[in-house]
């Protein structure tokens, strides 16, 4: 037992409760569902609906069978983390794609590890890392928004042939920041990202550390990643690049998590320019979103080790 008296996650040392915390995020992340719904249709909706409820069951199921307590109030983070995997999905993914990265997220990333505030990872990251690694196949059904009716909904039951993709070096500044392009479903809106962060920093339940430093490593990397792959770098690719690779919807939801991620100030900072390091390293060699997510999955394994060193089970939320 250690002799460590702080409170641990989802426990919090002001009047912000873990309930709190999850209800800002699932806040902040109302404006990418309305993107989402609006530019994807009805489909996409499904999709968000089906993973949330899935993911809640999920957890349900998990603590029924394990008889673990489920604490005094109804765990909102099974609401947020469907969420998450949803919107980090494609517009033309299938439900059982989506039921895939939802079960793997829900019992092995963290019903395993003992339920919310004791997960070592990130679940909808390490959720939509499985199935870009196990079934990449199925994380193919790209699409514009209006290629097809907003009323479509056999993708969501066969994965159809995805459109070709545009080169994203011909898109206005309007259009990536509007997310007027085939990609994820709620990660291509930066002004739905930027209002979402913005929402979760006024409202004190993300700290700017982490997110800040890794794009800042990003964008200051970005010209040394690419004279190495290329031999060429312009302003116009690092735009692109960090406003339509999913990075800063990472930045803010993923890195923003108080769970998995430190919060304090050198530690987040720390954290955040690893990430930003090995996202460049392995851009070459890994598709877009695995060269994404797994360098988040190993920032979470490095501060999962520290906290073990110190005999301390879960990472310690202070927002005071």
């Amino acid at each position: 037992m250690s002799s460590d008296s702080r409170q641990l996650a989802p426990f919090i040392h002001t009047e912000k409760s873990a309930p709190y915390i999850y209800m800002t995020f699932l806040a902040a992340l109302v404006p990418c569902v309305v993107y989402a719904v609006f530019y994807y249709g009805l489909r996409a909706a499904i999709l968000i609906l089906f993973s949330m409820a899935a993911f809640v069951l999920s957890d349900l199921f998990c603590v029924r069978i394990t008889k673990r307590r489920s604490g005094d109030y109804f765990d909102l983070s099974s609401l947020v983390e469907g969420l998450l995997i949803a919107l980090m999905l494609p517009p033309d993914t299938t439900l059982l794609t989506a039921l895939t990265a939802v079960l793997f997220a829900s019992v092995v990333t963290k019903q395993v590890f003992g339920g919310a505030g004791s997960n070592i990872v990130n679940p909808a990251c390490a959720g939509r890392l499985f199935i870009e690694l196990v079934w990449p196949s199925g994380v193919q059904g790209f699409a514009y928004g209006e290629s097809n009716s907003k009323m479509a909904l056999l993708s969501l039951i066969v994965q159809r042939q995805p459109d070709e993709l545009p080169s994203y070096e011909h898109l206005s500044l309007l259009e990536l920041l509007s997310g007027n392009y085939p990609s994820m479903i709620g990660t291509a809106c930066i002004i739905c990202l930027i209002i979402g962060g913005v929402f979760l920093t006024l409202k004190g339940t993300i700290r700017l550390y982490t997110p800040v430093s890794y794009l800042v490593t990003i964008m200051a990397l970005y010209p040394v990643s690419m004279l190495i792959e290329t031999k060429s770098f312009s302003f116009d690719g690092l735009i692109i690049y960090i406003l339509s690779s999913g990075a800063v919807f990472v930045a803010v939801f993923i890195l923003g998590d108080l769970t998995t991620m430190p919060s304090r100030f050198a530690s987040g900072v720390f954290a955040g320019v690893v990430c930003g390091i090995l996202t460049l390293i392995t851009k070459p060699f890994l598709a877009p979103m695995v060269s994404i997510l797994a360098p988040v999955i190993a920032v979470n394994f490095i501060f999962s080790k520290t906290l073990s060193r110190r005999k301390i089970r879960s990472r310690e939320v202070d927002l005071s």
